[in-house]
């Protein structure tokens, strides 16, 4: 099996922000995105193993805008609250044709129907405080809930030896993430940071048979996303003596990383 499979991608876009002091404490800021996309692909295939396309072309466009808005809110000198709205975008696609040469029936019937996929669009809510106070103390903190229309999930095809991305309709996101400081003297830094996350399809995906394709059912986990991180840190700073006022640390890690799935 041989392939050449050129792109030509051009992307257009606008973007800008703009800020505006509501009263001494309270700031607004409203920012947007304007794009264009337009990708296209060709497909050649050779050898024994391949479908034998040839010169065959994949357009793919896509245009819109995507807004944001942020407020933060300064409670006092060390207090900031924060919150945001915003819109993200992911650009859809083509899939590689399956090997069909190497496909069983079965998995040609499940995976064959996958020829493109949309784009994929989120709705972001987040609302935070950042603080710093004496000692050297500081909380950085957040709270956030994504909402995905049509996520890009890419599936090994079976014996096909191929991988195909498709739309899930619903899915979403939900976590807290904190990041806590303390500097007690000037040789001494702590820090400790985690998150906690919920990640979830919210739609389930049949195949042609009518089974769920790939662990894409209703209230499954999201692939690569962990639902637990915590990291803590601990740094000593010290003078050389015979290095002109040079200045060397040690510092220690340790980081927790949850169970993760590499496919649904």
């Amino acid at each position: 099996y041989n392939a050449d499979l050129p792109y030509d991608i051009e992307q257009q876009a606008l973007f800008g922000e703009v800020s505006y002091d509501v009263t001494d404490v309270l700031n607004l800021t409203v920012g947007g995105r304007w794009y264009d996309f337009d990708e296209t692909r060709t497909i050649n295939q050779g050898g024994l193993f391949s479908s034998l396309f040839d010169n065959v072309v994949d357009n793919t466009a896509s245009d819109g805008f995507t807004p944001r808005v942020l407020a933060s809110l300064d409670l006092s000198d060390q207090v900031t609250l924060n919150a945001q709205v915003s819109q993200g975008f992911r650009l859809g696609g083509v899939n590689d044709p399956i090997n069909r040469t190497l496909c069983t029936p079965e998995d040609e019937l499940i995976f064959g129907g996958f020829q493109d996929y949309d784009d994929e669009t989120m709705w972001n809510y987040e609302a935070g405080i950042k603080s710093a106070f004496a000692n050297g103390v500081t909380l950085n903190a957040a709270g956030f809930y994504a909402d995905i229309e049509d996520l890009q999930v890419t599936l090994d095809a079976g014996s096909c030896s191929s991988r195909v991305s498709f739309n899930v309709p619903d899915a979403h996101t939900a976590g807290v993430e904190f990041e806590l400081g303390a500097q007690p003297t000037e040789a001494l830094q702590f820090s400790l940071a985690g998150s906690f996350l919920e990640a979830e399809f919210d739609s389930t995906v049949t195949d042609a048979t009518g089974a769920v394709l790939g662990g894409v059912e209703d209230g499954n986990r999201l692939a690569s996303v962990p639902e637990f991180q915590m990291a803590a840190t601990g740094s000593y700073y010290f003078p050389l003596a015979l290095a002109g006022g040079s200045e060397a640390f040690l510092s220690a890690t340790v980081h927790h990383v949850g169970d993760r799935y590499t496919q649904p």
